[in-house]
């Protein structure tokens, strides 16, 4: 099991879902490049179609750029992997090093996605927020549950909190907006931060935006955990293409998600070790104005500033104005504060 908390290198977690427009060949393809891509883990999804569909909403006319059928039920059956391809494809993943997730959706998904694929943790989609008897079950593998918290408001997610954190307390929260694609500001990064101090979890972002750069952002604001949606083509037929990104924009992910999280850093000001030698370069030192006898009494027109700062600091001036030199100084001479009286 996979434990997350903000001190952690983020996690990124490629979306595969149903990018793969039904065609294992092209599965395979989004799994070496998401590996290229140096992510963490790729995620598929498993529906057991009857068991979470009305039979009418099946049989509703599907006719969209996107369909792959003419009902919504012949679409939907299109876009699944049989239970030993996904065996497969955990096989293939996990020959590239990388975590093998499938998100479920009903009773019967689960229980094979538990006992079958074992994955290290389980991801809970958006639209199950309110489905309390199936995230009970859920909870009681055991393992982290990553929920994503789309279309859904804060008194819901209260309510699933106080269903779940009972049975199961390691969760990570992740703000989602459920629109393909999202606009921007319809993102609402911050929402991290409330569910950080309302729920003491972990918190993330899965992503439905354009770019690249707001998965980044979530991990300033503590995100541990990231998902985006991965895919060859944006262009391609499918429903999901359009808020995804490409190899290339997933290398950025990952590439800018670490630069924010190492960039973070510590919170406690002090120097690098790099900041040292540069601090003796370009310090300011207190030195001699001009040749100066021993014993005379420093004024300030005997003092001048400058650099390298390897001597005292001018911040420490004060303590000199007034005071006698126990030895002569030439121009440019460090003036420290063993020299005087």
């Amino acid at each position: 099991m996979i434990k997350f908390d903000k001190k952690s290198t983020p996690y990124i977690l490629a979306e595969i879902g149903i990018n793969h427009n039904g065609d294992f060949k092209i599965a395979e393809n989004l799994i070496e490049e998401a590996a290229k891509a140096k992510v963490n883990g790729v995620k598929f999804q498993r529906r057991t179609i009857e068991e979470m569909y009305k039979e009418e909403y099946l049989q509703s006319p599907y006719i969209k750029d996107g369909s792959f059928g003419l009902t919504y039920g012949e679409h939907k059956k299109f876009l699944e992997f049989t239970n030993e391809e996904l065996v497969m494809l955990k096989q293939i993943a996990e020959s590239y090093g990388l975590d093998f997730i499938v998100s479920g959706f009903d009773f019967s998904g689960f229980d094979f996605i538990e006992k079958t694929l074992n994955p290290p943790f389980h991801k809970i989609a958006s639209p199950l927020v309110t489905h309390h008897p199936l995230l009970k079950k859920v909870a009681r593998y055991g393992k982290t549950m990553v929920i994503s918290t789309g279309m859904h408001d804060i008194n819901e997610v209260d309510e699933m909190m106080e269903v779940i954190y009972p049975l199961n307390n390691n969760i990570v929260l992740l703000q989602c907006t459920t629109s393909y694609p999202t606009e921007d500001e319809n993102v609402n990064l911050l929402v991290m931060t409330d569910y950080a101090k309302r729920y003491n979890v972990p918190v993330g972002y899965s992503s439905h935006d354009r770019g690249v750069i707001l998965p980044a952002a979530s991990v300033a604001l503590g995100g541990c955990f990231i998902e985006k949606h991965f895919t060859l083509d944006r262009t391609m037929k499918g429903p999901d293409h359009i808020a995804s990104v490409e190899p290339r924009g997933m290398e950025l992910i990952v590439k800018y998600c670490k630069s924010v999280y190492y960039g973070l850093g510590s919170s406690v000001k002090g120097l690098t070790p790099g900041e040292i030698p540069a601090k003796a370069k370009h310090g300011y030192s207190i030195v001699a104005s001009y040749d100066l006898d021993k014993d005379i009494t420093l004024e300030s027109h005997m003092i001048a500033f400058k650099q390298p700062g390897t001597g005292e600091k001018p911040s420490k001036v004060e303590k000199f104005l007034g005071k006698k030199l126990k030895v002569a100084l030439k121009k440019d001479d460090d003036i420290l504060i063993n020299d005087l009286y």
